[in-house]
């Protein structure tokens, strides 16, 4: 009886510490995970009722020269539209602004899904027009409101007296606003990441007579982690989980290599021969094979070996981004792509010193590290490198041209090599919001 017993018991243990098991109770977890986003809370950001909502209302003049549009009560938002029957369509609407004013920045809606409103409106419009201003970075003007991105919904009145809820997938990039302002394709997709105001109006054409208009609430939800990053998280989870099973077995197999190994090394008498060959494949793996520099693992390994075994010594950073390189890649396809980064590491290579170190980050990015370089030194150079490339002829393409952004910063004493690295990022990063074609110059540190 005992040995049946510590028989069970072991059949049991081991059942339990085996990767089958293991598996299951992830799967389990991973159910009870998926299934718990339902009951994560959501965040709001309320703007009405609120003592600072900063509310502007607009329209057309009437014949007679006064506006069509008017305060009843400016304290509970309240106004009116008083259409003339003319025979014409007359604008009238009202709007928040998320900022500081209409005109001025805007608010990241990206992590929201919804804005929830409760209007009275008294009046005989079939639908009225729900919309959001988004600034578009490098298209908007920001003294003109009337070229940002203007994505609208229109819902029936029947729907309005009550509390509406609007889903951001629900309103489009209006059509007029593409045809008057020659919209680019990147920006005719509804974007939310710069909201400037939030607005209600008449539907067009216009219906005459009096329109009432109260806005009693505004607010836009969203939960803390979107349902796309929760099951990102669990695709993660389980990717680790592959990962590191796989790790686990490799290391099974590399020990049993390691034995096999230890077997049969006195049968190797050429080890040399394989040793260098290891060196070279090695030195193969850090580098670019487009432009011969150091590819990021090689850049990565000589920070590592190098500039972290200096300490205080003076070390500059330079991160170059080919300005417009998808432009290029389209226009001239990817020979011509090809071609500049080429071009630019030829470049680089030609224009530092035996001791810096160029590699290809990732892409059309490039880095510089410049040890015992001091930071009007490395700018100096940035600029340099700056007008060669505006400058650059392409002999097989002789209509290429191309500009570059870049960031520039030095190491400060007893400070990180990556958090350098971060500053000079973005110093990139405002170097392209300036316009592009500049060097910008990363923040000290404080």
């Amino acid at each position: 009886m005992g040995s049946q017993l510590t028989n069970e018991f072991r059949y049991y243990h081991g059942l339990r510490n085996s990767f089958s098991y293991k598996l299951f109770l992830c799967c389990l977890v991973t159910v009870g995970v998926m299934y718990a986003h339902k009951f994560l809370p959501s965040k709001t950001l309320r703007l009405v009722p609120g003592k600072y909502a900063h509310a502007y209302i607009y329209g057309d003049k009437k014949s007679t020269g006064e506006s069509m549009v008017r305060w009843l009560d400016y304290e509970s938002l309240k106004w009116q539209c008083d259409i003339e029957d003319d025979g014409k369509s007359h604008v009238c609407g009202f709007n928040v602004a998320l900022g500081e004013s209409a005109s001025g920045t805007g608010v990241d809606l990206s992590g929201y899904d919804k804005v929830n409103v409760d209007v009275d409106y008294r009046g005989t419009d079939k639908r009225l027009r729900f919309y959001v201003r988004n600034f578009m970075p490098n298209f908007s003007d920001q003294n003109s409101i009337e070229t940002s991105q203007f994505n609208n919904s229109l819902i029936p009145a029947k729907f309005v007296n009550s509390d509406l809820s609007i889903n951001f997938s629900e309103m489009s990039v209006a059509e007029w606003w593409i045809s008057t302002y020659q919209v680019p394709r990147e920006h005719m997709r509804a974007s939310f990441t710069n909201v400037q105001v939030f607005g209600i109006d008449l539907n067009y054409p216009t219906t005459p007579g009096k329109h009432v208009f109260q806005l009693k609430k505004l607010e836009f939800v969203g939960l803390w982690v979107s349902k796309e990053r929760w099951y990102l998280s669990i695709l993660i989870f389980w990717m680790c989980v592959i990962v590191g099973g796989g790790a686990y077995n490799l290391w099974l197999l590399k020990q049993k290599y390691k034995s096999e190994r230890e077997r049969l090394e006195a049968m190797v008498s050429k080890n040399s021969v394989l040793e260098n060959e290891t060196n070279h494949y090695r030195r193969l793996s850090m580098l670019d094979q487009l432009t011969g520099l150091l590819n990021r693992h090689g850049l990565s390994y000589y920070i590592e070996s190098k500039i972290n075994e200096t300490q205080g010594e003076c070390v500059s950073l330079i991160i170059v981004d080919i300005d417009y390189f998808k432009h290029i890649n389209d226009t001239y396809g990817h020979n011509g792509g090809d071609l500049v980064l080429q071009k630019m590491a030829q470049l680089l290579r030609e224009n530092i010193r035996a001791t810096d170190f160029a590699a290809r980050w990732g892409g059309e990015e490039f880095v510089l590290v410049l040890p015992g370089t001091h930071l009007l030194e490395a700018q100096q150079l940035a600029e340099n490198l700056r007008v060669l490339v505006a400058n650059m002829q392409f002999d097989d393409v002789p209509d290429l041209h191309c500009t570059i952004s870049l960031g520039v910063g030095t190491l400060h004493a007893l400070e990180p090599f990556h958090m350098l690295f971060r500053r000079v990022d973005i110093a990139l990063y405002q170097a392209k919001a300036q316009g592009r074609n500049c060097v910008v110059l990363a923040q000290p540190v404080e």
